[in-house]
């Protein structure tokens, strides 16, 4: 076990990385270790890239669109649910697999990972892992949590909510905040700090987490003492602003000579993500769960979101930190040079997903109560 790049690799991201402000909001970027090419690609990322950009030319269009058929379903799923990650992790990290009840009587399965001696009174890592809504699981995010569990002796915990379609909205979002309230009401049994929960999540997991925040106030409760959210999903509504807006063209460094793999791989999952409503269920995506964009309170935990250069999310995500910072929320936002979506799933692979893992241990160690 691993990883498939040099450790210097990550000792070069954090030292090389630096501030500035992107849209009115102070970015910490973090640039590719071994390339200084202006928009270009993350090399490792980039192999991957080029094969799949090839292959897509042969690949009918109507394939790439998301539906809630069962055939479309099957086949999205096969995609998204792929484990990607490099085993790195050579610490005997231990696994407990329980179940809690949901609203409805349903048995929703967690994960408990810990190692063998946990830090006393550790804060927890809720992490829900991201998919569309429909597809992911705890084992595709599985030793990224893995190495935060090894890096800090803290304790992290998964939940495999229900999916869309067959689970429609709000069913997958609502066993979520349920998985939350029960850790408040138990992880002090594990000795762990209920003070010092905090919720993760990438992509649509991102969205489930500010989902979590959200109803955490309105029933003012403080169980969430952080949110870190992963190129995150905020505005499914499509609410247009100065902020939400871009232009590829101008608004997105793209390295010409790369231009034919990094333009598409924006476009398509951009467009992928029009057909979400139909999966989930409801046409009603304009409302404070699916678009947490429209309804950002001051009352917002503190803040953590990290996206990359080339992911369609992120300039959502910019102007939803715009909003939280412009509130008084304590918001930290990372930007990761020449990379796309989903580099959390690739740990043991991009030393950025290592890089991201470590940042996320000091902001709860520096954010916990």
């Amino acid at each position: 076990m691993a990883r498939e790049y040099d450790i210097k690799l990550v000792e070069a991201i954090r030292n090389k990385q630096y501030t500035e402000t992107r849209r009115d909001v102070t970015v910490m970027v973090k640039p590719i270790p071994d390339c200084a090419i202006d928009g270009a690609m993350d090399p490792r990322v980039y192999k991957g890239a080029k094969k799949m950009s090839l292959l897509m030319k042969f690949i009918p269009k109507s394939m790439l669109k998301m539906d809630a058929s069962p055939k479309s379903i099957k086949r999205l799923r096969k995609m998204f649910n792929s484990v990607d990650s490099t085993p790195m992790v050579e610490e005997d990290i231990k696994e407990m697999t329980f179940t809690i009840k949901a609203e409805d009587g349903f048995d929703i399965p967690m994960t408990r990972f810990q190692s063998e001696k946990p830090m006393a009174h550790s804060p927890v890592l809720y992490f829900i892992h991201g998919g569309g809504f429909f597809a992911g699981s705890t084992d595709v995010v599985r030793e990224a949590l893995r190495l935060f569990v090894s890096q800090t002796n803290m304790i992290a915990v998964s939940i495999d909510y229900r999916l869309a379609p067959e689970n429609p909205f709000p069913i997958g979002h609502k066993d979520c905040y349920t998985g939350l309230r029960w850790l408040a009401d138990h992880v002090e049994e594990w000795g762990a700090d209920k003070r010092s929960i905090f919720v993760a999540g990438d992509s649509a997991g991102g969205n489930l987490t500010a989902y979590c925040s959200n109803r955490n106030i309105e029933e003012n409760r403080d169980d969430v003492c952080g949110q870190i959210l992963l190129y995150p999903t905020l505005n499914m509504g499509g609410i247009k602003d100065e902020y939400t807006e871009f232009d590829i063209d101008h608004d997105v460094a793209i390295y010409a000579k790369q231009a034919s793999v990094i333009r598409p791989g924006i476009e398509i999952f951009s467009e992928m993500t029009t057909s979400l409503s139909d999966i989930l269920g409801t046409k009603d995506t304009l409302n404070k769960y699916l678009t947490p964009y429209m309804s950002v309170s001051e009352k917002m935990p503190t803040t953590m979101i990290s996206s990359g250069e080339h992911d369609f999310l992120t300039f959502e995500s910019l102007a939803y930190a715009k909003k939280l910072v412009d509130l008084g929320v304590d918001t930290t936002f990372t930007l990761y040079k020449g990379m796309g979506h989903a580099y959390i799933d690739h740990v043991g692979n991009y030393p950025q997903a290592e890089d991201c893992m470590q940042d996320i241990s000091e902001f709860i160690k520096k954010n916990r109560r």
